[in-house]
């Protein structure tokens, strides 16, 4: 028996080492245990940080309901003014009354121009009208031989109503006027070209009667002539001697 004991009670080298270590990390385990116990942690940092984020947010949160509260506050003392907090009608600003200024100030009227003695510097004081215009003005003057309607401004290159209503009431055509006439029965070919009203085939049509059939004596003979397609204001423009 008693060497059962013995065989027992004896161990290999591994297991002495397993023994010992495991004894070894017993003993650590409870001495830690026992400091813990005896020598609690003074402070939890994980506990107070989180107490600080929480402090931190509460005191935003109560700065920002503080200034909610004094907007309210500024809305809630602004009224409407009474008429007893109306101005006095002397206190209003002098350019928001109706009074007369104290000195005289003189009205410009528009002038009005005609439309076939005006110079570029005449016609750029119509409004809307710069030199480019006014230089496209006394050159379609030219071309027609002269105004007869104020409404054949709008003929003019890049010239629309728009701009024309702004000025058809400051310009005129003189009563003495008399446009510069083409000699329909003896103007040359390149001649009658010149003109705006007339195209290529009006001015052949035209040449082809005279050599063929003799003079053209009237609109209504001219109008036969050309066609119906004419423009009607071509015959201010036309000399029939």
């Amino acid at each position: 028996m008693t060497d059962n004991f013995k065989r027992f009670m004896t161990f290999s080298r591994g297991e002495r080492i397993a023994i010992i270590t495991i004894v070894s990390m017993i003993v650590i385990a409870l001495i830690i245990k026992y400091l813990l116990i005896n020598n609690p942690p003074k402070k939890d940092y994980f506990k107070h940080d989180l107490d600080s984020i929480i402090a931190r947010r509460e005191a935003v949160l109560d700065s920002v309901r503080k200034a909610d509260s004094v907007e309210k506050a500024k809305v809630k003392t602004i009224e409407k003014p009474t008429k007893k907090d109306k101005p006095h009608h002397n206190e209003i600003p002098r350019y928001a009354r109706n009074d007369k200024p104290s000195h005289h100030v003189p009205i410009v009227e528009m002038t009005v121009v005609d439309l076939n003695t005006a110079d570029t510097t005449q016609l750029k004081q119509l409004p809307g009208i710069g030199s480019a215009f006014a230089k496209r003005i006394v050159e379609y003057r030219i071309k027609l031989g002269g105004y007869c309607e104020a409404e054949q401004l709008l003929e003019v290159y890049r010239m629309d109503s728009s701009r024309y209503d702004e000025i058809k009431n400051h310009v005129e055509i003189g009563l003495s006027f008399i446009p510069n006439q083409l000699k329909i029965n003896n103007d040359e070919f390149k001649t009658l070209l010149k003109h705006p009203y007339l195209e290529y085939d009006d001015v052949k049509k035209i040449v082809n009667y005279r050599e063929q059939k003799g003079l053209i004596t009237s609109w209504e003979q001219l109008t036969n002539v050309v066609g119906d397609a004419i423009n009607p204001k071509l015959q201010y423009y036309i000399d029939y001697q």
